[in-house]
């Protein structure tokens, strides 16, 4: 292979060939400490799971669940409806479409149709592994507005879940996701710090972004930082956010980028949260 062609932009349905990097480093307040670009919105890929679930959380919090609040049973699923149930003009319910999830966007130890997951545990999938049926599951039952009501509560105006993952019909209809460096962040804070939800379910949130099976961010902090974060990839895009440190040394950061093969992607990401290490100190 030439140079030229393996250095060659990726061109995608999430990605406009154009390389391009974002990112927004905070302190614990949401002083913003180093910036590039932080307001340029891209595909969201996978850190748009962070809406659904504080969605969640703040759906136990209202009783929306009833007592069991988090441990809210919920059918999992493999095949869901495509775009949006209608209506004929006769008032019939017209046959919904449904899909299932490309092989590579599957989540292999995800249950099987007909078991049941706790709502809790059904984040944590999607958050820890990424799972997009345990997030499509909790979208359906959440709902678009709820999502959207979510990420309103932490200021993030550039962000938006407007359907479930791997919809083709929403896809079709226009329909997207999509987020910026620094929403991103101003997510993770309101997520962690109690910003829009009580203590306990801050701390549990914490916990769910501590146990990241794909890290980007902090596979290049130093042992013994505490740190818990959320990535997404599609072909052309690589992002991740993170949380860094406890109490008042707490950073946040977000890394944006679009135009790049994955390993690309993810070694600038490194290579960002590696340099801004000595302004997160």
């Amino acid at each position: 292979m030439r140079e030229e062609d393996a250095m060659a932009p990726v061109t995608s349905w999430a990605s406009d060939g154009i390389p391009s990097v974002s990112y927004a480093l905070t302190d614990h307040t949401g002083r913003v400490l180093a910036s590039r670009a932080s307001h340029t919105v891209y595909y969201s890929a996978s850190t748009v799971k962070l809406g659904v679930m504080l969605a969640a959380v703040l759906a136990a919090e209202r009783g929306e669940f009833g007592g069991a609040g988090l441990g809210a049973e919920l059918e999992c699923r493999h095949e869901f409806v495509c775009g949006e149930v209608g209506r004929g003009h006769d008032g019939d319910d017209v046959v919904a479409e449904t899909f299932v999830l490309d092989p590579d966007d599957r989540d292999a130890a995800f249950p099987p149709d007909g078991a049941s997951a706790s709502v809790a545990e059904l984040v944590r999938m999607m958050i820890v592994r990424s799972s997009n049926e345990a997030t499509n599951v909790l979208f359906d039952r959440l709902g678009a507005a709820r999502i959207a009501e979510a990420f309103a509560l932490c200021g993030a105006a550039s962000t938006r879940m407007e359907r479930r993952i791997g919809d083709p019909c929403a896809v079709r209809a226009g329909l997207t996701n999509e987020t910026c460096a620094a929403d991103l962040v101003a997510i993770v804070r309101a997520l962690v710090t109690g910003a829009v939800t009580n203590a306990e379910h801050a701390e549990w949130m914490r916990g769910v972004l501590a146990g990241q099976e794909h890290p980007r961010i902090g596979a290049v902090l130093p042992s013994g930082v505490p740190w818990g974060s959320k990535s997404g990839d599609v072909p052309g895009i690589e992002h991740d956010v993170a949380f860094i440190g406890d109490g008042d040394a707490r950073r946040y950061l977000a890394v944006c980028t679009r135009g790049f093969e994955p390993e690309q992607g993810r070694e600038v990401i490194r290579a960002v949260a590696g340099a801004l290490q000595t302004v997160a100190g």
